[in-house]
Formats: structure tokens, sequence, C-alpha cells
């Protein structure tokens, strides 16, 4: 079994090694042009600039496993277009679409958001194609479409 403080310990420890290898100059010591400008430093300049330092590297984690995590808000990228394009819609015919065609490059992402999001992923076959349904939509996979195509959204009949 692991300890809690073994997990501190580790976690510490792989923090200061990624700093290390980020500037191994702190680690190695300074060169002498550098050590003759630290011997006029005095200590707490020394230490506001290792602690800038470490914010900034801090700062640089946290927006790495923001973009990793958290990704594009709802309402980013190819989903943005398909939004617009029901937006469109809904003002002309006071309601949403029955159908949008769309490309293999936004059916992946749409599929995508259904993942990340966690909602219900409803495929179907609609006229011999693969629909996936995206809101109020089916949204009809063109393959021989360029991958960010999003066709103009329409009913049938």
């Amino acid at each position: 079994m692991v300890t809690r403080r073994e997990v501190v310990t580790a976690g510490a420890l792989g923090a200061l090694g990624a700093v290390a290898d980020a500037h191994p100059e702190a680690v190695a010591g300074p060169t002498d042009a550098a050590a003759g400008a630290l011997a006029e430093q005095s200590p707490e300049s020394v230490s506001a600039q290792a602690l800038k330092d470490i914010s900034e590297e801090v700062e640089r984690i946290r927006q790495l496993m923001r973009d990793a995590f958290v990704g594009p808000s709802v309402a980013a990228g190819v989903i943005l277009e398909v939004r617009r394009q029901f937006g469109i819609f809904l003002k002309a015919n006071q309601k949403y679409p029955d159908f949008c065609e769309i490309g293999p490059g936004v059916f992946t992402d749409v599929y995508d958001w259904h993942v990340r999001y966690q909602q219900p992923i409803e495929v179907s076959r609609v006229d011999n194609r693969t629909a996936l349904r995206f809101m109020f939509t089916w949204l009809v996979l063109r393959p021989e479409q360029t991958d960010n195509y999003v066709g103009i959204p329409f009913d049938r009949g």
C-alpha cells in the first residue's frame, strides 16, 4: 500500500525534476558570468526571482492541463458553424431543421463532442447514409465532401 506521504513526496520530486529539466542552469549551478551577477544580488531578490520563475512554470502547467482536460467550450470550432447554420434556419422557419449534410471531419468532431460532454449518441441511416442526431437535427454524413463541409439545413419534403 502506498502512503499519502509517498504520493506527495513523489509528486513534489517529479515537479522539481520537471523544473530541473526545463532550467538545467538552476541545477548545475551558475556559470562564471552568472556567479558574478548572483554575488551582486541580494538574497531577497534571488528568492523573488526564483518564486517568479516557479509561478510562471505553474501557470504554464495549469494552462496545459486546462487545454488537455477541459478543452474547448460547447460553442467552439465546428460546433459553432453547425449552430450558426441552425440559427439561420430557425430565424427563417421558426423551427430547427430536420436534416443538415456535413463532411467527415465535422461528423467526427460532433461525435467527439457527444463523447466529451457525455451526451447520448444516436446514429441512424437516412436515405442509405449514416446520420448522427445533434440537438433536434439529423446530421447526414456526406463522405465525398471536404472535411469541414457544413451544408445548408433543410426539412424533408
